[in-house]
């Protein structure tokens, strides 16, 4: 009991220091009630908000790089279609083309071209089937040489056979050449 008494003792004493600290503590108690819960009321929208528009601000982003990629890539495909040669050069090509095969001795059967429609407007096809026989070394030379060839003919199908005996291989070729359509 004696440590009961001596413990009223020194609250009693210390009576000042004991009611500054009880109004301290709620000072802070109506403190963090009327500021901080408030605030972290605030943060968690503040934070919700920012999420919200970060994700409009990512979907714009997306949106523009697309739009700027579509650009970009309309605008290639336009260098490209002026990168070919006009429709007006097709015989030359043509001529090109034969030149070549004469050179390798490579012997074109059938070498008419035929127009066909493209979706785009601005372009024109002539696409050619063709036969011919020869040395395996001619034929690599003469595709190398056809790619090399300004503007875009492209190789549909390829398809070598080797017939039976001793005949020269053969090669079945389907080009298409593209132009573009100067009207």
């Amino acid at each position: 009991m004696k440590s009961r008494g001596r413990l009223l003792d020194i609250l009693k004493s210390y009576r000042r220091f004991w009611i500054v600290c009880g109004v301290l503590l709620v000072v802070n108690v109506l403190f963090y009630f009327f500021f901080i819960s408030s605030a972290t009321r605030k943060t968690g929208q503040l934070q919700n908000q920012f999420q919200v528009v970060r994700k409009q601000v990512s979907e714009q982003r997306k949106q523009q790089a697309a739009v700027d990629q579509y650009q970009s890539m309309a605008q290639t495909w336009r260098d490209f279609e002026q990168d070919l040669p006009g429709k007006i050069e097709f015989p030359e090509r043509i001529q090109q083309l034969k030149q070549i095969l004469s050179r390798y001795g490579l012997a074109s059967e059938d070498l008419s071209f035929r127009a066909e429609p493209v979706k785009d407007e601005n372009l024109v096809r002539f696409a050619t089937t063709f036969r011919t026989s020869g040395q395996y070394a001619d034929f690599k030379r003469f595709i190398g040489e056809l790619q090399a060839l300004p503007g875009l003919i492209c190789i549909h199908q390829l398809e070598f056979r080797q017939p039976d005996g001793d005949k020269p291989l053969e090669m079945d070729l389907e080009l298409a050449a593209y132009f573009r359509n100067e009207q």
